[in-house]
Formats: structure tokens, C-alpha cells, sequence
């Protein structure tokens, strides 16, 4: 039931988590250049650009589930795949929530509200776990089903936070923008901008979508514990890079709208949340075993189950640092409005790490080989960034 509901979340949950950063690099510069203008139509154009490409995919994923359950989860079939299908659908439910909020979640950027999108997962994780309260109290067990329904929950607590932190005034703006529609000739632009993110973000999280196709047909468990890792590894990145993010993204902007590069304090503050990634990420391999046991074992979670997380979690831990400067410098390009080169740079991504994968699981690595691979084709992704960001003369010396 665990690696059901994990494979049902998964695709849902890690393309809202990455689309949420990218999403709003490509929609303040449009908010940026009409603060300077003193146009006030630039609400309608990213209202209606995200909700177009929001639906869409909601549309793609919900239709799709019964594709997705074979080739996601080829261990997982049966009843089980049935449950799989119905659950991932609702999760759809809760990427379009979280997805319909980044328009709101952009205007309070340029504004220097870094509060909700800051906390927005723990939004989302909050609403998911009073949901599931609630409904494992009144149905007496925890089920696949009331998880997805908890899931729906938290991508609508996102999204609800999002519009009671906009205030009263930013409300209206937002309520205004929804008419009339805009041109096509205003909206097409930006939503191409999103499509080349959205597809650049698929194959960037393609990695993780392998490892839980692979590890579905290993032992029982393996999917488990991979995704439970994965899960820690995201939460030090978000707080790490994710973060350091959300104050960049503006002052980003606002540097390439004035002179079209960084200047040096950016530069260095992405050189220390890229050093702070990798320290964290030395702390979390060496205490491993403790992190894992204090977080998870409780209740069906085994001292085995620690100890093939912790071994995961291990590996995973030390491509922190290459996995943030990456993730960074990614926002960088798309504030500069090089989205192809992201998308070129994240098919690169997906080609060393099926290479890696192959190579390793041919050699009998195992779940381990999984696990290696993260870093190795973060470090690669992250040495090609940072290649791109020099050759294009995107970093401003002192002069």
C-alpha cells in the first residue's frame, strides 16, 4: 500500500514541487518589465497563461494514469494497479491545485512576500496530514484511498493559503485579471515559455521517475525506501537551495532587466548556498542511520527498513551540493530567458542517467547503483550550468 500510494503521489508531487521554482522564474520577469512600464495588464497574461498550461497537463495526467501505472510501476499490477490508477488521479487533482497558485505566488516575489511560497510544502504536508486524521478517524484505517483524498486536501491548502496571503487589494487585482481574456498574440508567448519549463522539468525528473520503475521489480520494499530518501534528500535541497532561491529569484530579475548579467554578490551568495548544500549534505551521510530512525521508525517501520533507507539516504545525501548549484543556476538561465538551453541541458541530464543506471545495474549494483546515479548526474547537469552561465557572459565582474 505504501509503494502504491507512492508511485500514485510521486509524478504528481515532484513535477508541482519543480515546476513551482521554474514556474515563477519565467513569470516575474513578465511582472518585472510591466512594474517598470506601468503596465497593469500583466496579471491577466500570467493568470491565463498558467491556468492554460495548469489544465492541460491536469488534463494529460488524469487521462494518462492507466499508461502511467504500467511504465512507472511495472512490478505493481493487479488490484493493486487498479488502486494505483484511481489514486493517481486524484493526486492530478492535487498538482492542479498547487500549479493554479504559482500566479499568486509570483506577484508576492517581485512584492518581497516570500511568505506562503517559502512554506508552501509545509503547507501542503500540513493539509495532508489534518486531512488524513480526519478520515482515517471516521473510517477507522488508513487506506490508499483516503491518502489520495488527503493528497487533494494539501494541494488545496497550498492553494487557499496563496490567495488569503495576497490581502484584500491583490485579491482584486487577481479577480479583475480573469477578464476579459487576453490576445492570444500576449498569452502565447509566456505559455510557450512554461511548455519549454514543463517539458525540461519532465525530463529533469525523469531520473527519479526510472529509479521507481526499476526499483518496483526489486524486493519489497526497495521502491519504499528509495522514495523515503528521496524524500529527505528534497527537504534539505528545498531548505538549502530552494530557499536561497526564493530571495535570488527577484534581486535575479532585476539585475538581468538592468544590465542582462549577475553581478558579483549573487554570484557569491549562490557560491555559499551551494557550499552550505554540500556541508549538509556530509552531515546527513555521516548520521544517516540517526536521521532515518528518528524520523520514520515508528509504527510498521523496522530497524531493516531504517537500514536500507539509511544506506540510500547515505548516497543520496552527498550529490546535495551539485544537486542545489544546479537547481539554482537552472532559475538563473530562465530569468535570463534561455529556457532551450534548460531544455537541452535537461535531455543531457536523462541521457547520462540512463547510461549510469545501465552500466551500474549491468555491474550488479543493485538499489545502490540507483542511488549513486543521483549524484553523478547532478554533478554532470551542474558542471554544464555552470559552463552555459560563463560562456554566455551571464556573470558580471568587478571592473
Amino acid at each position: 500500500d505504501v509503494e502504491v500510494i507512492r508511485v500514485a503521489i510521486g509524478l504528481p508531487s515532484i513535477l508541482s514541487d519543480s515546476l513551482a521554482v521554474s514556474f515563477v522564474s519565467i513569470l516575474i520577469p513578465v511582472l518585472l518589465a510591466d512594474e517598470q512600464s506601468g503596465d497593469t495588464h500583466a496579471h491577466n497574461r500570467i493568470v491565463w497563461s498558467v491556468l492554460i498550461v495548469g489544465v492541460v497537463a491536469f488534463a494529460v495526467g488524469w487521462s494518462t494514469m492507466g499508461l502511467q501505472s504500467r511504465y512507472l510501476a511495472p512490478g505493481i499490477s493487479g488490484p493493486d494497479q487498479v488502486s494505483l490508477i484511481w489514486a493517481g488521479r486524484l493526486c492530478w487533482v492535487m498538482f492542479l491545485a498547487v500549479l493554479l497558485s504559482l500566479a499568486m505566488r509570483a506577484s508576492l516575489s517581485v512584492n518581497n512576500r516570500i511568505w506562503p511560497g517559502a512554506g508552501a510544502q509545509f503547507f501542503r504536508s500540513t493539509g495532508f496530514v489534518v486531512a488524513l486524521i480526519v478520515l482515517v478517524s471516521l473510517s477507522g484505517g488508513a487506506t490508499v484511498e483516503t491518502a489520495a483524498i488527503a493528497a487533494v486536501a494539501g494541494g488545496l491548502s497550498v492553494f487557499v493559503v496563496h490567495i488569503v496571503a495576497l490581502g484584500r487589494a491583490r485579491r482584486r487585482i487577481f479577480i479583475a485579471a480573469f477578464w476579459p481574456a487576453p490576445s492570444p498574440r500576449y498569452v502565447l508567448p509566456i505559455i510557450a515559455a512554461l511548455a519549454l519549463v514543463f517539458l525540461s522539468q519532465i525530463m529533469g525528473s525523469a531520473g527519479r521517475i526510472i529509479d521507481r520503475a526499476l526499483a518496483s521489480e526489486m524486493a519489497a520494499g526497495t521502491l519504499a525506501a528509495l522514495e523515503y530518501s528521496y524524500a529527505l534528500t528534497m527537504a534539505v535541497a528545498a531548505v538549502t537551495g530552494t530557499s536561497s532561491n526564493l530571495f535570488l529569484a527577484p534581486r535575479i530579475g532585476r539585475a538581468f532587466r538592468a544590465s542582462g548579467r549577475l553581478p558579483p554578490d549573487i554570484v557569491r551568495e549562490i557560491i555559499v548556498a551551494t557550499a552550505l548544500a554540500g556541508v549538509a549534505g556530509v552531515f546527513c551521510a555521516i548520521f544517516a542511520d540517526s536521521i532515518v530512525q528518528t524520523i520514520f521508525q515508528y509504527g510498521k517501520f523496522t530497524a531493516d527498513d531504517v537500514a536500507i533507507t539509511a544506506a540510500i539516504f547515505q548516497l543520496h545525501a552527498l550529490s546535495l551540493g551539485p544537486l542545489v548549484l544546479a537547481l539554482i543556476l537552472t532559475q538563473v538561465l530562465l530569468l535570463g530567458g534561455l529556457q532551450t538551453i534548460v531544455v537541452s541541458v535537461s535531455a543531457i541530464k536523462l541521457v547520462v542517467k540512463i547510461g549510469v543506471v545501465t552500466v551500474f545495474l549491468s555491474a550488479g549494483w543493485g538499489v545502490a547503483g540507483l542511488a549513486i546515479s543521483l549524484g553523478i548526474t547532478e554533478l554532470v547537469s551542474a558542471g554544464i550550468l555552470v559552463f552555459t552561465v560563463l560562456y554566455k557572459g551571464l556573470f558580471r565582474p568587478n571592473v
